[in-house]
């Protein structure tokens, strides 16, 4: 008996192997059934109508493998009868076809019970007619979804998402979460939409806890749709992008960032808000830098050509670098950025890396040096202001 024969002997002959061949059997787990087939599609009606076409396909899967065993089993009796070599090699090579086809059953089973189970909990069970008035929403969540994912991805929209963007009578850059048009809502302010984001170490019991937005809060016009948002226990690069994720998921026409240890004026976001409608991109407010010289945290060029801080003289000023402290984006800036967004270097914080992106698409950045923010140490609670 040769190694083959030998290796060959011993799997077939040891149960706890021949076991495991049994307990692996199940192609897609049932966590990939739940979240990566069914939970995949953007809305319940799509995602039951999956769930039953895989039941269906099992399910005949299924009755096809058992007609399969059969006709095996009556094969092999056939060759057998016959009782000479070539039919001794054929019936031997079926016994392998029959085993691989059990195997093959007992993993389909269980993806059956899975999805069978998750059809069973399913609320509501939809008609054809119900599925089909779903797949306007449908489509353009899920088209929608893919031309952010190739922006995330790589800074623009494929050729592929372009076209069916179009299909369903979508724009392209910077619309791919909006309708309507984005010059329109900022008239119709009823329509817009902001993110009020706030990046902190640890995670709060409650965004309501958090004293940065204690005088912000009550003073955005109540017609101005908003969300609060926390990303917490990530390096500081990670968090903006966490948020600049959360905020293209979320469609929201306006990304509000507030750090922790910076306390706007009560009118910070009407003052910032008008920049926006008045055409600007990514405008802040002022704020000193936490140390004992006298700084402003914004970063000019100046007339010697070199870098310096921007002082605060209650001007308006084009700037560099746009601190994070107390600032607002228009979201469309992302669409015409590449991922990631924010990145911390051993020469660039967060901000000016995200500055230099910014300016690198085109884009003009302000500081509203009338809108003063107080600086807060966060270890000795010292106010700078």
């Amino acid at each position: 008996m040769n190694d083959v024969e030998v290796a060959i002997k011993n799997c077939e002959v040891d149960e706890e192997l021949l076991n495991a061949f049994i307990e692996i059997q199940q192609p897609r787990t049932d966590y990939q059934l739940e979240h990566m087939v069914v939970g995949k599609h953007e809305v319940p009606e799509q995602q039951y109508a999956h769930c039953v076409l895989n039941i269906h396909l099992k399910l005949n899967a299924l009755r096809r493998s058992r007609i399969h065993l059969e006709r095996l089993t009556y094969q092999i009796g056939q060759l057998k009868e016959k009782g000479d070599k070539i039919s001794e090699f054929k019936w031997r090579e079926k016994e392998i076809d029959k085993e691989d086809c059990s195997l093959a059953s007992v993993g389909a089973l269980r993806e059956l019970k899975t999805l069978y189970s998750i059809w069973k909990g399913f609320k509501k069970k939809y008609t054809r007619e119900e599925i089909n008035q779903a797949q306007v929403e449908y489509w353009d969540k899920r088209i929608t979804q893919q031309a952010n994912d190739d922006l995330m991805s790589s800074g623009r929209v494929g050729k592929g998402n372009l076209e069916a963007l179009r299909q369903i009578g979508k724009g392209v850059v910077p619309e791919l979460d909006h309708v309507r048009d984005i010059e329109q809502k900022y008239l119709e302010e009823g329509n817009v939409k902001v993110m009020v984001a706030v990046a902190t170490k640890d995670k709060p019991e409650s965004i309501d806890d958090l004293e940065c937005l204690k005088d912000i809060r009550g003073n955005i016009p109540a017609v101005i749709q908003r969300k609060y948002f926390n990303c917490s226990g990530r390096t500081t690069a990670e968090a903006y992008n966490e948020i600049a994720r959360e905020v293209l998921k979320d469609g929201a026409d306006l990304l509000f960032v507030i750090e922790d240890d910076t306390f706007p004026p009560p009118d910070a976001f009407i003052k910032l808000y008008e920049h926006i409608k008045q055409g600007k991109k990514a405008v802040g407010a002022w704020y000193p830098k936490r140390q004992e010289r006298y700084e402003g945290s914004p970063i000019v060029i100046g007339s010697n050509g070199k870098r310096e801080y921007l002082d605060s003289d209650g001007e308006v000023h084009e700037v560099k670098t746009l601190p994070m402290g107390c600032t607002l984006y228009d979201t469309s800036v992302f669409y015409k950025t590449t991922f990631p967004y924010f990145k911390t270097t051993p020469h660039l914080t967060q901000d000016s890396f995200f500055s230099q992106k910014l300016r690198d698409a085109g884009y003009k950045l302000y500081c509203d040096t009338s809108i003063r923010c107080k600086h807060v140490d966060r270890v000795t609670s010292k106010v700078y202001e």
